[in-house]
């Protein structure tokens, strides 16, 4: 089996492997159950001293997180798991078809990626990974004043919108992880503080998708802190 090897069978289960609180793998949890795709997730502990180990190589050679396996067929990484599931579950497509809205969308993807992500992550260590720890808060604050600034400018790009750019798109799919993480972490602040990002949040949080409501995928706190999270099914 090698990385985007060759699928055996198109009915063959969808098996998932990623951590609760990892960002990338919750964006996966909320599309699947937004289109309807089943999946089997199996956890790989992203703060096990030995990740990546030599199982995840073997699978994904650069030991990218989430690793998404049908049959023969293995693949890696949010910028192949996402678009697979998203033609899996058919339906509406994701990707915008207007030029401005496609730039925009991956304008806002890369800014989640690079600068959200990373301070997301931060956070997570403090209050969900490893929390009582003594770090004297230097970097929590450093992160929180980082996602203030973009925050801000996100919450300005959704006045009078429903979606980020528009219509419902990866975008929003990236974007839910990020805000669902803030919530995890006890940030509600961040979020409740700007009024189009909290309506848009709230928004996400209610869509109905193909298995139930995709919200409902994500892990709680103690879930993430129990390395405990559900196939969607």
């Amino acid at each position: 089996m090698g990385l985007f090897g060759r699928k055996k069978k198109s009915g063959e289960e969808l098996r998932l492997l990623g951590h609760p609180g990892h960002a990338d793998t919750c964006k996966c949890l909320y599309l699947a159950a937004e289109k309807g795709v089943k999946l089997k997730v199996e956890l790989v502990d992203i703060l096990d001293d030995q990740y990546p180990d030599a199982t995840l190589k073997s699978l994904s050679p650069f030991g990218k997180l989430p690793c998404l396996i049908n049959g023969d067929f293995v693949t890696s990484g949010i910028a192949a798991v996402l678009p697979y599931l998203g033609v899996r579950g058919g339906g509406q497509p994701l990707t915008p078809r207007k030029a401005a809205h496609l730039g925009q969308q991956n304008y806002w993807i890369e800014i989640g990626q690079f600068r959200v992500m990373p301070q997301i992550n931060v956070l997570l260590q403090d209050a969900v990974f490893n929390p009582g720890a003594d770090t004297g808060g230097q970097g929590t604050a450093a992160a929180e004043e980082d996602l203030q600034k973009i925050f801000d400018g996100m919450n300005a790009t959704l006045s009078d919108k429903e979606y980020i750019v528009g219509a419902f798109s990866y975008a929003d799919i990236h974007w839910i992880a990020y805000l669902h993480l803030c919530h995890v972490c006890g940030r509600d602040s961040l979020i409740d503080s700007r009024a189009n990002l909290k309506s848009w949040f709230e928004r996400m949080k209610s869509r109905k998708g193909g298995h139930g409501s995709p919200y409902e995928a994500l892990s709680s706190a103690s879930e993430i802190q129990g390395r405990e999270f559900r196939n969607v099914a």
